[in-house]
């Protein structure tokens, strides 16, 4: 129950201030393409997610951490590629603005 309660409150934090951040920096005639493309993130988020946990089986309970540490490792990797990133993607949002 907790875990549904944290990430659904993820969810609800993160979703407007997505949705806010791409109607703001998108330009005017690609605004409906841009809110298209962070609902298909979504999904698509969702159906790996889907497909990971399918992989689940009862006979393989001994093999979940190893895949748990696989998801922790590759979103942790992602996030810091995005980090090292972060001042080039300030710069191209910087120049949308203006």
């Amino acid at each position: 129950m907790l875990t549904y309660l944290l990430h659904t409150t993820g969810e609800l934090c993160l979703s407007p201030v997505g949705l806010s951040a791409v109607t703001k920096l998108a330009p005017p005639r690609y605004v409906s393409q841009m809110m298209g493309t962070w609902f298909m993130g979504a999904a698509l988020g969702n159906l790996i997610g889907g497909l990971i946990a399918g992989r689940f089986g009862e006979d393989d309970v001994a093999e979940m951490p190893v895949r748990f540490l696989t998801v922790l490792f590759s979103t942790a990797g992602f996030g810091i590629l995005l980090a090292l990133f972060i001042k080039p993607i300030k710069r191209l949002i910087g120049s949308q603005n203006e």
